[in-house]
C-alpha cells in the first residue's frame, strides 16, 4: 500500500480484470488497495484490519456476494462500512443493490468519476461513523444519568441489576404498578418536634441529612430501596423492585444496625444541642403495589396495600430504641431459623381491623418515651 494512500480498500475476489482495473484508477490517489480476499474470507480480514471501502468484484463468486454483504450490514461493527460492486456489465446491478451494497459501477467508469464516487461514499460513511458515535454517546450519558438516579434510591448493586436486566428497567422506568412480595420498614426520629423547637431551621436540616445519610447508607448497604423519605421518618422496601427471598432477614439487619448507628448520631447530638432522640422502627411483610401514584403534573413511585399500613402503624407505635415487627415477619423468620431473640407484646388493635395483630419487639439497650416526635 503507497504510504501517501489515506484511505484502505479491501478488494473481494481474485486479482482479476477488475482488480488490474481498480488498481489503474487508483494510482496518484489517496486510496489504495490494501488486501485481497475471496468472499469466505471478507470477514475474518475486515475483523483483522479494518478497511476504509470494500469493492466486491463480480467477476468471479457473485453468487457469494448477497451471503457475505448482507453478513456486512447485519453486524453492527460492519455496518457503516462501505461497499462497492465492480462488474463487467450492469446485468447483475438489481441484484447486487438487493444484497445491500452502496454502489454499484461497471468497467466502462471513468476514472475521475469513481474517484469521485468512491470518496462520496467515504464521507457517507464517515459521517454515518461520527452519528452512531454520537448516539452511543448520548446513550452511554443517559444510562449513566438514570444509573445515578437510581443509586439515589436504590443500592449500586441493584441499579446495577435494573439497568441490566432490561424488562425489570422498562417496567421501572415506566412506572408500571408491579404486585411484589415484600419486606416494608418505616423508620422514625423520636423527638423532632421539641428538636424543632430548640434550633434555627439551618441547623435542623443540617441534623436531618445526618440522620437520613446514617439510614440510607445502612439500607443500601442490605439492598434496600428507599420509596419516600418526609419529615422525620423514611420508608424503605426490601424485595421490590428487585425481589431477594431473605428480604425480611435484611429488613431486620437494617433495622438493627440502624438503631446502633442512629444511637452514636443521638449521643454527639447530645452532647452538641442537649437535645434527647431515639429512633423506632415498624416492621412488617406481605404483598405489595409497587408504581407511581400521583397526578399528572407529579407522581410518586411507591409501595401501598395493608402490608405497608400495617408497617407504618408499627414504626408510629415503636418507642426510641424500639423494633416492632408484626407475626407475618416472625413466621418468615422462623421458616428460615433466623433468630432475633424477639419479646413478644400484646396484641395491636389497628383502625378499621377487626382482629388485633400479634407484635413483636427487638428493644435495644436503653429505650426513651417521647410525648411528640
Amino acid at each position: 500500500m503507497p504510504s501517501a494512500a489515506v484511505f484502505r480498500i479491501l478488494f473481494v475476489g481474485d486479482k482479476n480484470e477488475s482488480h488490474a482495473l481498480l488498481a489503474r484508477m487508483l494510482e496518484d490517489s489517496d486510496i489504495a488497495i490494501d488486501d485481497v480476499v475471496p468472499c469466505r474470507d471478507v470477514i475474518a480480514s475486515v475483523a483483522r484490519r479494518g478497511p476504509d471501502l470494500i469493492v466486491f468484484s463480480l467477476d468471479a463468486e457473485a453468487h457469494e456476494l448477497a451471503d457475505t454483504c448482507r453478513a456486512l450490514k447485519a453486524n453492527p461493527a460492519t455496518l457503516t462500512l462501505p461497499v462497492m460492486a465492480l462488474a463487467r456489465s450492469s446485468r447483475s446491478r438489481l441484484s447486487a443493490f438487493d444484497a445491500g451494497v452502496d454502489d454499484f459501477l461497471t468497467h466502462q467508469i471513468r476514472r475521475d468519476e469513481f474517484l469521485v464516487r468512491a470518496h462520496g461514499l467515504l464521507r457517507a460513511a464517515a459521517s454515518r461513523r461520527q452519528l452512531a458515535a454520537e448516539q452511543l454517546a448520548e446513550e452511554v450519558r443517559r444510562r449513566e444519568l438514570i444509573r445515578a438516579a437510581f443509586r439515589r434510591y436504590i443500592s449500586p448493586k441493584l441499579a446495577d441489576r435494573i439497568l441490566d436486566t432490561p424488562d425489570l428497567c422498562n417496567s421501572v422506568l415506566a412506572g408500571a404498578n408491579s404486585r411484589a412480595y415484600a419486606a416494608v420498614m418505616f423508620a422514625d426520629m423520636r423527638g423532632f418536634t421539641g428538636l424543632s423547637e430548640q434550633l434555627p431551621p439551618g441547623d435542623v436540616v443540617e441534623l436531618l441529612n445526618e440522620f437520613f445519610g446514617v439510614l440510607t447508607d445502612i439500607a443500601f448497604e442490605y439492598d434496600g430501596t428507599v420509596f419516600n423519605m418526609a419529615g422525620d421518618g423514611l420508608m424503605v422496601g426490601f424485595g421490590v423492585p428487585v425481589e431477594q427471598s431473605d428480604g425480611a432477614e435484611r429488613a431486620i439487619l437494617a433495622a438493627r444496625r440502624m438503631l446502633a448507628q442512629f444511637g452514636v448520631l443521638a449521643e454527639r447530638w447530645k452532647e452538641r444541642h442537649r437535645i434527647e432522640t431515639g429512633l423506632g422502627i415498624g416492621l412488617n411483610v406481605g404483598e405489595v403495589i409497587a408504581g407511581n401514584v400521583g397526578s399528572a403534573t407529579f407522581m410518586n413511585y411507591t409501595l401501598i396495600g395493608d402490608t405497608v399500613n400495617v408497617a407504618s402503624r408499627l414504626g408510629q407505635r415503636a418507642r426510641a430504641g424500639e423494633l416492632l415487627f408484626s407475626d407475618a415477619v416472625k413466621r418468615s423468620l422462623d421458616a428460615t431459623g433466623f433468630d432475633v431473640a424477639a419479646l413478644p407484646l400484646p396484641p395491636l388493635v389497628l383502625r378499621g381491623r377487626s382482629n388485633p395483630i400479634d407484635i413483636f419487639c427487638v428493644p435495644s439497650h436503653e429505650r426513651i418515651d417521647f410525648r411528640s416526635h
